[in-house]
């Protein structure tokens, strides 16, 4: 048996005629008679008796569209599942990310997924990068975004990112047009300081030792958003991560480029022992097109390292 064949056989029965079986697949009555024939001669027994002008369903013929409608329905399930499939409807993505990440890239990125899958469930998780790292390795949570170092047994780097920071100042401030800010346009700023303890703070500690420069920061904190946000109200200028800065970029702050430069690294994680999904794949791919869209908002730029 062969599926044309069945299927000119149910357009016969559901129709009631060859020609009009033959109008509703787009093929000739001889086309149609020919199947059915062929599809006879395959089973061992008639379907249909010819009377001149018509063709009447043998009792043979009538039992053996029970079955065949049946199986038509099965079709009819597996094309409904496969649409779910193919919609990530039955999929649920659980996602990890370090805080810089939490406040614009990812949750665009689950915006941008929910557009195209409105049916995927997914789960946001915002944690310290060590306790990301954590989450993906043991396999809690399927994607992950934390800032370096991402040296984790049991993950891999899906994609890394190099970046350099910004300074961010209010918009009118003098320097806002300026091609780049140094060490030295900040000895008489106000400036928010990022905490040594942290990558940042701690790489603009060695440079300004390196070139002898003093910074007296008026207020510190943990935090690069809270600096963000404190520029945007006028309280002084301050150095931080391009993510963070990416929230603020329609705002009242101008970002411009920091030098000596200080890079900000993090990465897409994975696990290593996890089959990647479809949901995965896809969330990846629009999760790197939003980091990029944020840290590189004009141009593309050589200071990437992505891979």
């Amino acid at each position: 048996m062969k599926f044309n064949q069945i299927e000119a056989y149910r357009a016969v029965m559901l129709a009631g005629s060859v020609s009009d079986a033959a109008h509703f697949l787009n093929v000739s009555q001889p086309g149609i008679s020919r199947l059915i024939k062929d599809l006879e001669r395959s089973i061992g027994f008639d379907l249909f008796d010819r009377i001149p002008g018509r063709i009447v369903p043998t009792p043979e013929g009538e039992a053996f569209f029970k079955y065949v409608q049946r199986t038509y329905t099965g079709l009819q399930y597996l094309e409904g599942v496969a649409k779910d499939i193919a919609s990530l409807k039955h999929d649920r993505l659980r996602i990890a990310s370090f805080p810089a990440a939490s406040l614009e890239v990812v949750p665009r990125s689950i915006v941008r997924m929910n557009a195209a899958y409105p049916e995927l469930k997914m789960r946001l998780e915002v944690h310290s990068s060590l306790r990301v790292l954590d989450l993906v390795s043991s396999r809690q949570v399927d994607v992950g975004i934390a800032a370096f170092p991402v040296d984790y047994p049991g993950v891999i780097l899906e994609r890394v990112y190099e970046p350099f920071c910004k300074c961010i100042l209010p918009v009118g401030h003098p320097k806002s047009g300026a091609g780049s800010i140094s060490l030295e346009d900040l000895k008489d700023e106000t400036t928010i300081g990022i905490s040594e303890e942290l990558t940042i703070g701690n790489a603009l500690a060695a440079a300004a030792a390196v070139s002898n420069t003093k910074i007296q920061n008026l207020i510190e904190t943990t935090s690069d958003y809270t600096i963000c946000k404190m520029v945007e109200m006028g309280l002084g200028v301050g150095v931080v991560d391009p993510l963070a800065a990416s929230v603020f970029r329609e705002s009242s702050v101008v970002a411009v480029e920091f030098k000596p430069d200080i890079k900000f690294g993090f990465a897409i994680v994975l696990s290593e022992h996890a089959i990647r999904s479809r949901a995965v794949d896809k969330f990846i791919k629009i999760l790197h097109e939003t980091v990029k869209q944020a840290i590189y908002p004009v141009r593309e730029s050589n200071q990437s390292s992505d891979s």
